[in-house]
C-alpha cells in the first residue's frame, strides 16, 4: 500500500512537472489556439503540424509568438528542431529570415527555410525558439500574454475621442506602428479612402493618447459590440471582417424604422438600408433639390462633357446628346456613410459623377460595409 501510494505521488509530481512546461496560447481576443508549445531550457518549442487536426493553428500560433516577442523586445533565434536533425549542431539548424519584415512575411520565409532541400516544400515543422537573456518566468508571461495588464473599465475606454483616433490613424498612415499589437487577422478598420488598418493598433494608439499610458492588447477587447469597434466607427472608420472574422451583426429593426422616417426608398434602396441603415443619410443627401444639376453643370464647365468618373463611360458618345446625360448620376462620396452627420454641408468636391451601373454597384457595396475605394477595386 505504501509503495502504491508513493508511486501515485511520484506520478502526480511527474504530471505536474510535465504540465508546467506546456504553454497555453490564447489570442488577444480570448480564443485558445490548437497548437502545442512547451518551455525548453533554451526558450520554447513549437511542435509541428500533422494531418488536419493536430496543431491545426500552427500558423496563427507562430505569428502570435513572433508578435509577442517583438512587442516585449525579446531577442530570439529560430532553429529547425525535427527529430531527424536534433543531433546536428544547433548553429547549422538556424533558420534565416528578415526580422524587419511583417510577421506574415516572416512566417512564409521560415516555412521556405525549414523545408529547404526537402521534397516537401510546405510542411510546418517543429521549431526551437531560443531567447537568450530572458528568464523562463518572464518568457512564459510574454508568450502566454498574461503579464500584469488588467482590463480597463468602460469609463476609461470611453475617454478616447474622435480626435485621438484621427491622430492614431495619421501616425499609422505616416509609417508609425504599435509594437505591442499584432497585425489584425480577423478585421480591418477602413479609412474613408479605403486604406485598411488593424483596429486594435488604431485603438491602442488612441488609448495611449487619451490616457497617457503604454497600452497592451489585454487592456481592451475588439469585436462587434465592444467599445473599441463602437468608438472607431463613430470616428469615421468602417469595420469589415476578413476571412474568418465574424460577419457584421444585422441592424436593429427599430434603427431601420427610425432612419426611414420621412424617407421613401425604392425597393432596391430598401434592401440596401436593411443591410446598413446609415446609408439613408447618404441617399437623402443625393436627393437634395438642385444638388445633382449643380454638380453636372460644374463638371461640364471643368471637363467640357459628362462622363463616368469610375468606368470612364461617355454616354453622349454612346447614346447621343439628347438621352446621354440621363445616364450620369451624382454620388456623394467624400464623407464616409458611417460618419455622416445631420449638420454636414455638402460641397461640389463631396460629389462624383457616375454612370447608373457604377452608382448602383457602389451603393450595394456601401450597404455591405465596404469602403468606396474597395468597392471600385472589386469591380
Amino acid at each position: 500500500m505504501a509503495h502504491s501510494a508513493a508511486r501515485q505521488i511520484l506520478l502526480l509530481l511527474f504530471n505536474l512537472a510535465f504540465m508546467s512546461d506546456q504553454l497555453i496560447l490564447v489570442t488577444d481576443d480570448g480564443a485558445q489556439l490548437n497548437a502545442k508549445a512547451e518551455m525548453h531550457e533554451r526558450g520554447f518549442v513549437l511542435h509541428s503540424r500533422s494531418g488536419t487536426d493536430r496543431n491545426r493553428d500552427y500558423r496563427a500560433a507562430l505569428e502570435l509568438l513572433l508578435s509577442r516577442l517583438d512587442g516585449a523586445r525579446i531577442t530570439y533565434r529560430i532553429y529547425l528542431d525535427s527529430k531527424p536533425v536534433q543531433g546536428i549542431d544547433l548553429a547549422q539548424r538556424e533558420l534565416s529570415f528578415d526580422r524587419m519584415s511583417p510577421v506574415p512575411t516572416r512566417f512564409d520565409e521560415l516555412v521556405r527555410a525549414m523545408n529547404k532541400g526537402s521534397s516537401s516544400h510546405g510542411a510546418w515543422r517543429r521549431l526551437l525558439i531560443e531567447t537568450p537573456g530572458t528568464g523562463p518566468a518572464r518568457l512564459r508571461e510574454v508568450v502566454e500574454g498574461k503579464g500584469n495588464v488588467v482590463r480597463l473599465p468602460a469609463s476609461e475606454l470611453r475617454k478616447v475621442k474622435p480626435s485621438h483616433i484621427h491622430k492614431a490613424v495619421r501616425k499609422l498612415l505616416d509609417g508609425g506602428d504599435t509594437p505591442n499589437f499584432a497585425p489584425s487577422r480577423e478585421y480591418d478598420a477602413l479609412t474613408d479612402t479605403g486604406i485598411p488598418l488593424a483596429p486594435k493598433k488604431v485603438f491602442g494608439l488612441a488609448l495611449e493618447e487619451a490616457l497617457g499610458i503604454e497600452t497592451y492588447p489585454g487592456h481592451f477587447s475588439a469585436g462587434w459590440g465592444q467599445i473599441c469597434f463602437e468608438l472607431l466607427q463613430e470616428a469615421g472608420l468602417w469595420i469589415v471582417p476578413k476571412n474568418g472574422g465574424a460577419p457584421r451583426p444585422k441592424p436593429d429593426p427599430k434603427l431601420i424604422e427610425s432612419e426611414l422616417a420621412n424617407f421613401a426608398p425604392t425597393e432596391e434602396e430598401l434592401s440596401w438600408i436593411e443591410g446598413n441603415p446609415k446609408i439613408v443619410s447618404h441617399l437623402k443627401r443625393e436627393r437634395a433639390p438642385g444638388l445633382a444639376k449643380e454638380k453636372r453643370d460644374a463638371f461640364i464647365a471643368e471637363h467640357k462633357r459628362l462622363f463616368c468618373e469610375d468606368c470612364k463611360l461617355d454616354p453622349v458618345e454612346q447614346y447621343g446628346p439628347e438621352a446621354g446625360s440621363a445616364c450620369i448620376e451624382v454620388h456623394h462620396h467624400r464623407t464616409h456613410v458611417a460618419n455622416m452627420k445631420p449638420s454636414h454641408k455638402t460641397s461640389m468636391d463631396d460629389l462624383k459623377c457616375l454612370c447608373a451601373n457604377c452608382h448602383r454597384v457602389l451603393h450595394r457595396k456601401l450597404a455591405l460595409g465596404l469602403s468606396e475605394s474597395r468597392a471600385i477595386q472589386s469591380n
